[in-house]
């Protein structure tokens, strides 16, 4: 027997965490595993950042700020965008931040508009809020949604437009002239656009645009990437004050407020000039990364360099299940890529936020696999 509500029918558990779990239970039987699946930095959160949270936990920096967060983090943040504070929210990780802006503008049998391939998380927001999900397919289009396929299908009973850029799985980096013509086509149809930019500041060559600034848009972004602090949950929101109004009226009584400390560390850590430095440091040694897998598995299958974030979709040519059940014998996990929308069967997601030692063990293992399934 369950009591579970009608509207999580459609929904199931993160397929993501699915094989993090199955990774976690072979590793306990003994397997050696190199997993490609979890989508976070391999690097430890930076110990100056530790060492200025501390110093706000002695400091009295344990307690609710506003709902809208530490007003000194707000403006250094706006000044990123060269907004006003009034323009941001800091919420309990970027994932509060899309789930409130989700509640706040997807009306309930409303269109919404998901890219594919795009993170599984908007998926679930759209259903969690009773609407129908409009998918655009951008496979011919290295990934990028043309503003020509949006015109496609937007009507006047699209409620919001998801975008990420950098893309999660595909690595996939939009210019702002591409993300303006976006977000212009929604504000004539009314529709607001929801746009992650978690990623923004892990790029190779082209930097990403940002929709910051635009009245029909929020933007998600946060600090769990680029300070490697996913489990610290310091996300924010950019908008104009009146988007924020409706999104506060979920947050009060869903995040309430960031962890006072983590708000207070992210200041200093801003205010002392270091931040940049400590995301230059990964986006290098990402940047190895990424050009050793792709250089090795480019030879195999079909991929997409990706200019962004720390994934690549790779189509495997076969049912991205079969293929991951298989792979996990030979020693590798990776994330199918089903989750992520249609027409991605026979594509995997793998993440290289590995060492590089074990991105060559996992090379080789799924070379060997590849080779061993078409003998």
């Amino acid at each position: 027997m369950t009591n579970e509500a009608s509207r999580l029918s459609t929904i199931s558990t993160s397929l993501i965490r699915k094989m993090f779990e199955i990774t976690e239970k072979a590793k306990r039987e003994g397997r050696d595993i190199v997993s490609l699946t979890i989508g976070e930095p391999d690097f430890h959160t930076p110990r100056e950042v530790i060492e200025f949270a501390y110093k706000a936990m002695k400091s009295g920096y344990t307690h609710y700020t506003s709902n809208y967060g530490i007003y000194e983090l707000r403006e250094a943040i706006s000044e990123f965008y060269n907004l006003s504070p009034e323009n941001i929210m800091i919420t309990a990780g970027g994932s509060e931040g899309l789930l409130n802006a989700s509640l706040a503008f997807i009306e309930k049998g409303s269109k919404v508009i998901i890219p594919s391939p795009s993170f599984l998380s908007y998926f679930t927001y759209a259903k969690l809020c009773e609407a129908r999900i409009v998918e655009v397919r951008t496979h011919e289009n290295n990934f990028l949604l043309d503003p020509d396929d949006l015109l496609e299908v937007i009507n006047r009973d699209v409620s919001v437009i998801f975008l990420n850029y950098p893309n999660n799985p595909t690595g996939a980096v939009m210019t702002y002239k591409k993300l303006r013509e976006i977000a212009e086509i929604a504000r004539d149809y009314n529709a607001i656009v929801i746009s992650d930019e978690i990623y923004d500041r892990i790029y190779y060559d082209a930097k990403p645009g940002t929709l910051a600034g635009f009245d029909n848009v929020v933007v998600i972004n946060g600090f769990s990437k680029s300070l490697a602090m996913t489990g610290w949950r310091i996300g924010y929101i950019v908008s104009n004050p009146e988007l924020l109004d409706p999104i506060l009226k979920v947050h009060q009584v869903n995040g309430v407020c960031a962890p006072a400390f983590a708000q207070k560390a992210i200041l200093d850590v801003i205010r002392s000039g270091m931040f940049d430095d400590v995301v230059d440091t990964m986006v290098k040694e990402f940047r190895k990364r990424r050009d050793f897998v792709y250089g090795e598995l480019s030879k195999y299958f079909k991929i997409v360099k990706p200019e962004g974030a720390f994934y690549m979709f790779v189509d495997v040519e076969e049912d991205c299940m079969q293929f991951t059940e298989n792979l996990l014998d030979f020693g590798v996990a990776v994330t199918p890529g089903i989750p992520f929308g249609s027409w991605n069967d026979n594509f995997v997601r793998i993440s290289y936020a590995n060492s590089i030692d074990n991105l060559k063990k996992a090379v080789e293992r799924i070379k060997n696999y590849h080779d061993n399934s078409r003998a």
